[in-house]
């Protein structure tokens, strides 16, 4: 892989692959001020001897500087998304939405109650279809050629 040029899906040059460490490459970039920077393996296909990147040009200027002698690939995979603590928080003002404060009191969010109500996952009530009676039409407005027997207008 080394002397590989790295691009990103928009052709931008991203560097030169100088090393392979750790399931990631090591790239050198620049003219005048090289700088060396790490793109795990995950974000990288080869095409035609060209390796893509799928990540941005930004994301890996962003990235923190890699020194082969001194090597540590955890910044690297935690800077890409790949390792760390994945804790989400929906309000980082501090300011609490009433979902959010619902969420944290144990209370079901109001998509998950929608879709409760209309039948969802734990409803018992989801695994027979529900037969509905049907209006009288225009042309029959007694509902004799509505086609359903009693049984499934009074839902016995």
């Amino acid at each position: 892989m080394e002397g590989q040029e790295v691009v990103t899906t928009e052709d931008q040059k991203l560097g030169t692959v100088i090393a392979e460490r750790d399931n990631c490459v090591i790239i050198e970039s620049g003219h005048l001020f090289k700088s060396k920077h790490a793109i795990p393996l995950d974000f990288l296909h080869d095409e035609g001897g060209v390796l893509r990147a799928t990540v941005g040009k930004d994301v890996v200027a962003d990235s923190p500087k890699v020194d082969i002698d001194n090597w540590d690939v955890g910044p690297v995979r935690r800077h890409y998304g790949l390792d760390g603590e994945f804790l989400v928080d929906p309000d980082p003002d501090g300011l609490d939405s009433a979902e959010t404060a619902g969420a944290r009191q144990g209370v079901n969010p109001a998509p998950a109650d929608r879709i409760a109500t209309l039948g969802g996952v734990n409803d018992p009530a989801a695994d027979k279809p529900l037969i509905r009676d049907r209006m009288a039409n225009a042309n029959d407005p007694t509902g004799v050629t509505a086609n359903l027997s009693d049984r499934n207008r009074t839902g016995d």
